[in-house]
């Protein structure tokens, strides 16, 4: 387990004190897929620093397995780090040498006969899928061959923890959705607790169990991202969620279609379902039983940890009593339901 504890660090920057992390309180249990997620400037980089000691805390103390690393020497750190795997936006290959080279790279110096070298290394390039790549240089390679190189590398010696610092921020979507499946996969195969930080809320939904939103140094939210996805406490979160889907473009179209509408007798509504709601007839339910008018406008399920989540956009029409009726009938089935003003 990774746990942070009242993690606090502070930059002394001529004159000027610049605090990075304030109160910083987190648990990373053991095969957890942890997703920090904030703007830039919000203080995620120095955190993930924290984890694996390349900074030490102003305050507070940061405990993997039981120990404590603000407290340990550097010597003792060297050997923890070695646990700690971590990858980079940037790759950070060295480019004189070969894909084979970069990724027994961290094993110089380690008790490691020659032939053991090349079996871990072949191991890891059957891993991320890249044998036929191994004797070539990093500029031959894709931007996500090297990221697959830069992850294997990050295996090397057997980590326990991998720490991914905007590792997907350089690639594009399609690139970024097999790095991520590559890494749920490391997460399920050798049980190694992942720790993503990223400013995009679509990565975390893609694979993360846990997630933690942060904000000018601190942790604003953070629990099971399914739990958090539908019920969202804080602004800056609910931006996040937003901005990860097109709903704000849709209502924008939306609203300019129906702005000259008359919504005496009209509501414009949308509906969030999750788990096994989303499979409920319920706009063919309303119709029959409240017999007045739904128009669908939009409709999107998507799907967190296997669990369907949807959302509907529908206008309501008939007299405005049965109107409250119906928002009241479905609040009662578990879906919930907001009116949007135009």
């Amino acid at each position: 387990m990774i746990e942070l504890k009242d993690v606090e660090k502070v930059y002394d920057v001529g004159k000027m004190k610049i605090q990075a992390l304030k109160n910083i309180n987190m648990k990373i249990h053991d095969g957890d897929i942890y997703g920090i997620i904030g703007f830039s400037g919000a203080g995620k980089s120095t955190l993930i620093r924290c984890i694996n000691a390349l900074e030490k805390p102003t305050k507070g103390s940061v405990v993997i397995d039981g120990d404590n690393l603000t407290l340990k020497k550097e010597k003792e750190l060297n050997q923890i780090r070695k646990q700690i795997g971590m990858i980079f936006q940037s790759f950070h290959l060295l480019k004189s040498r070969t894909v084979a080279e970069n990724i027994a790279f961290p094993l110089n110096g380690s008790s490691m006969s020659k032939q053991e070298k090349e079996k871990r290394v072949d191991e890891l390039l059957k891993l991320v899928e890249l044998e036929d790549k191994k004797n070539i240089y990093p500029s031959q390679l894709s931007g996500g061959q090297k990221q697959r190189v830069a992850i294997a590398r990050a295996l090397a010696n057997h980590p326990k923890i991998l720490l991914c610092d905007e590792a997907t921020s350089a690639l594009d979507p399609k690139t970024t959705r097999v790095i991520l499946q590559l890494l749920k996969k490391i997460n399920q195969e050798l049980n190694i607790t992942i720790v993503l930080i990223t400013h995009e809320m679509e990565v975390i939904k893609e694979i993360c169990d846990k997630v933690a939103v942060m904000e000018n140094g601190k942790i604003v939210e953070q629990g099971n991202l399914l739990d958090i996805i539908q019920n969202p406490q804080v602004d800056i979160t609910k931006h996040f969620l937003t901005m990860s889907s097109n709903f704000e473009q849709v209502m924008q179209v939306v609203k300019a279609t129906l702005a000259q509408t008359d919504f005496s007798n009209k509501r414009l509504v949308r509906l969030h379902y999750n788990g096994t709601t989303t499979s409920q007839a319920l706009i063919s339910n309303i119709v029959k039983k409240f017999q007045i008018d739904a128009s669908i406008l939009y409709g999107n399920i998507e799907y967190i940890q296997s669990q369907p989540l949807g959302d509907l956009l529908v206008v309501l029409q008939g007299e405005v009593t049965i109107i409250e009726e119906v928002l009241q009938y479905v609040r009662n089935q578990n879906i919930q339901i907001e009116v949007i003003a135009l």
